[in-house]
């Protein structure tokens, strides 16, 4: 199917039935980057049938014509802060994201305009205007983020997410000596929730008793997974003030929270890719601080 550039209309070729246009436009309209954007889209009366603001319920046919208008798009602002890159090709980019960012959203300070000229010279026939995230950590959390290059990748990396086929760990220290190993599941809001853990190493502490770095891997994900079990064990993740309520925590030097590793196979390729980078050196500062402290 030819691809159209944003403004041109788009005659709709011969096709077998009809289908929505919500599903429809995201394989025509490259820059509109997911179905959720394309439902954004016609809410804002941005995407023409046939010379008529479209619905979210029309159906497409044979010979219909379909536009995107031009006031759909929005500038694309890069914001002046240094994200590490740790991998990049023509079709993802992985970043390493600091502390204090949100991953995307409706605010200027996001790793997606941080990000937002790598894009410029990519040659794919459906690279987006922008590398667009498929998923999300925290806004105090550091570490790995996924960002998709093009329409292919951002479908069949967020196919690999709902599949379960993308496996991610983090490095936190927490308060209190943890076991060395186990599970947590404990529903979040209601739903299924699941995270193993390892215990890395464990030091006293005179203000927390004892300090612990563990290994998380989260098996489902639920927002603020990791900081609600932790905390429903028992051992609160060092720096987290929303979740401490009562409990004294390390303040003013953010969440000793980090998405150190990603596997998946790539969404091209299908190869398998391994991306492991090291917590903030900060973690194990502070593991030999309070272990010094306490001798």
């Amino acid at each position: 199917m030819k691809k159209t550039k944003l403004g041109n209309k788009h005659k709709v070729p011969v096709i077998k039935g009809r289908i929505r246009i919500s599903d429809y436009c995201g394989n025509i309209f490259p820059i509109l980057g997911s179905k959720s954007a394309t439902k954004k889209a016609l809410a804002k009366n941005n995407i023409l049938l046939n010379g008529r603001v479209a619905k979210t319920s029309d159906l497409v046919k044979t010979g219909d014509f379909i536009e995107l208008k031009q006031s759909n798009t929005r500038a694309i602002k890069k914001l002046d802060v240094a994200v590490d890159i740790v991998f990049e090709d023509e079709f993802i980019v992985i970043v390493n994201k600091p502390g204090g960012i949100a991953v995307n959203g409706n605010r200027f300070k996001t790793v997606e305009n941080a990000v937002a000229n790598l894009n410029k010279n990519n040659k794919q026939p459906d690279a987006l205007p922008r590398p667009v995230a498929v998923h999300r950590i925290d806004v105090p959390t550091k570490g790995m983020v996924i960002l998709a290059k093009t329409k292919g990748a951002l479908i069949n990396m967020s196919r690999l997410f709902q599949e379960n086929k993308v496996s991610k760990k983090y490095v936190a220290i927490v308060h209190g000596k943890v076991d060395e190993k186990g599970e947590i599941d404990q529903p979040i809001g209601g739903k299924k929730s699941r995270t193993n853990y390892q215990t890395k190493r464990v030091v006293p502490s005179r203000v927390y008793d004892h300090l612990s770095l563990v290994e998380l891997h989260p098996i489902t994900g639920r927002t603020h997974q990791l900081r609600i079990h932790m905390k429903d064990l028992g051992h609160l993740i060092l720096g987290d003030k929303e979740y401490a309520i009562n409990e004294k925590t390390l303040l003013g030097k953010g969440l000793f929270l980090c998405a150190c590793s990603l596997k998946f196979p790539h969404p091209i390729s299908g190869k398998p890719k391994d991306f492991q980078i090291s917590p903030p050196t900060r973690f194990t500062r502070i593991l030999d601080r309070e272990a010094q402290r306490f001798k």
